[in-house]
């Protein structure tokens, strides 16, 4: 990955701007609609209040909106309790006098504190915001009205009005007809990710509504399943994801590997001799009892600690390793090595015995250049056919450039297939960055490019979807 910092707010073209969200449309409607309501009702309340409940309970999630609207009239019955009781005993002074003054702001204080109080002792306190502030606008400016009572009944009459309204105009859709047979896989990097390597937020507010919507949909990238962990935490995925450029089959939920597509023995045996007479280091990914194990050659801590340059300009007193070692190459491996290793889902051990069961990949990580040439040369080897490699910069540093080598049986379409039949779908659609191995090209993933693709397949809109129209 660049060391270039994000570019800022400034610095960002408009075009980067997404337009205006579902969600910030509907909240537009919902002001229009709580002020048709005042009209109707002869512009007698207060819409202020009916304007404010509608816009806390406009979420994006239903199960959210329906949380904030009963966190909003619950709380506002505490506070209008409340403050009925304050108007009803005339706990609370009147007068200009600066002694009354002061007296009203010290129990104005004590009798708020008693509002959310009273919420912990019921075990309702996530409703204590609420309760304080309706107490606190009717206390405040409200106390020496002819009527006070009129505002408490206004006040709980509005928020339930705002939180209706809400739930109205959350319950309206366009008439789609929802595919939830239809396996739907999406690449991670420049497919899902924006250009900073972040999901947006329409992103993932839209595919985890899908999800929750029965959606069957699932993910394939290069990277390990715990970086796909803690890239796509915000995503609710339920279907096993193909992770490892296909070599496994991983189940985020039951954290096991369904399936796996292991190197030979032999052939590690192979691969490994190759990159020790290249004075290449490497770590062998291994998956044993569903964990990712992690190996790598002892060098004398040269991985582990910061690298001296007594190391490199002088002759060490011990031979370290039998062949001159990249020094650009254990470098890069030491900075990988201290960045991933704080991952709960990642186990390195650090080990001279010759590791060739259970093996994934191998993966070296250099300068480019010193990956091409690396390359080039095990392309060359007899046994050549037998592997298949990728490059990535994912988790590089500039001109970096990570080589992994597999089994030449493991491959995302492969792997698709069976995940195809594990889920039993009758088909797939893929969503992909290369021409040719997918059947969407994603180009550009800014603006969550690939969730409206998505949408557009899962949820067409379609007049035979009339039933769909009001759902929560």
């Amino acid at each position: 990955m660049s060391n270039k910092s994000p570019r800022s707010f400034f610095t960002k073209p408009f075009t980067h701007f997404a337009p205006p969200g579902q969600r910030i449309m509907r909240s537009v409607v919902s002001v229009w609609l709580c002020m048709v309501v005042y009209v109707l009702r002869g512009m007698r309340g207060e819409p202020f209040y009916s304007i404010i409940a509608a816009l806390q309970c406009v979420q994006p999630y239903s199960s959210n909106m329906l949380s904030e609207g009963k966190d909003r009239i619950i709380g506002t019955l505490i506070g209008a309790f409340w403050g009925s009781a304050i108007l009803f005993f005339e706990l609370l002074p009147e007068g200009g006098s600066f002694r009354t003054t002061v007296l009203f702001y010290i129990l104005l204080g004590i009798f708020s504190g008693l509002v959310m109080y009273s919420t912990v002792l019921l075990g309702i306190a996530q409703y204590a915001l609420f309760a304080a502030v309706v107490f606190l606008g009717i206390a405040m400016y409200h106390i020496e009205d002819a009527n006070p009572y009129i505002h408490v009944f206004y006040r709980t009459l509005e928020t339930i009005i705002g939180v209706g309204v809400a739930i109205v105009v959350n319950s309206v859709h366009l008439p789609r007809v929802r595919d939830k047979e239809t396996l739907f896989v999406s690449g991670i990097d420049y497919v899902l990710f924006r250009e900073d390597r972040e999901l947006s937020r329409y992103t993932k507010v839209e595919l985890n509504r899908f999800l929750d919507e029965g959606m069957q949909f699932s993910v394939s990238t290069r990277q390990t399943p715990a970086t796909v962990r803690e890239i796509l935490s915000e995503v609710n995925l339920r279907l096993p994801i193909i992770a490892m450029d296909g070599a496994v089959l991983y189940d985020l939920h039951s954290m096991k590997y369904v399936r796996t597509e292991k190197i030979e023995p032999d052939l590690v045996r192979l691969i490994t001799d190759f990159l020790h007479s290249e004075g290449m280091p490497f770590f062998v990914n291994t998956v044993q009892d569903n964990l990712l194990v992690i190996y790598f050659k002892d060098y004398k801590d040269l991985i582990l600690e910061e690298v001296k340059d007594a190391y490199h300009d002088g002759a060490p007193h011990e031979p370290l390793y039998e062949h001159a070692l990249s020094k650009s190459a254990y470098l890069s491996m030491a900075r990988l090595y201290r960045k991933k290793r704080i991952s709960p889902y990642r186990n390195y051990v650090r080990t001279n015995a010759e590791i060739t069961e259970d093996v994934v990949y191998i993966l070296a990580i250099d300068h480019s250049e010193n990956i091409d040439r690396l390359h080039e040369k095990l392309m060359a080897q007899p046994w050549a056919d037998r592997c298949r490699t990728n490059f990535d910069t994912f988790d590089c540093e500039e001109g970096e450039k990570i080589l992994r080598i597999y089994t030449a049986g493991a491959n995302r379409t492969a792997m698709l297939e069976q995940l195809r039949r594990y889920v039993g779908a009758p088909r797939t659609v893929t969503f992909g960055s290369d021409p040719g191995e997918c059947d969407v090209l994603i180009v550009d993933a800014a603006h969550g490019r690939m969730v409206k693709e998505l949408k557009k397949r899962y949820a067409p809109v379609s007049l035979k979807g009339w039933r769909n129209i009001i759902h929560m």
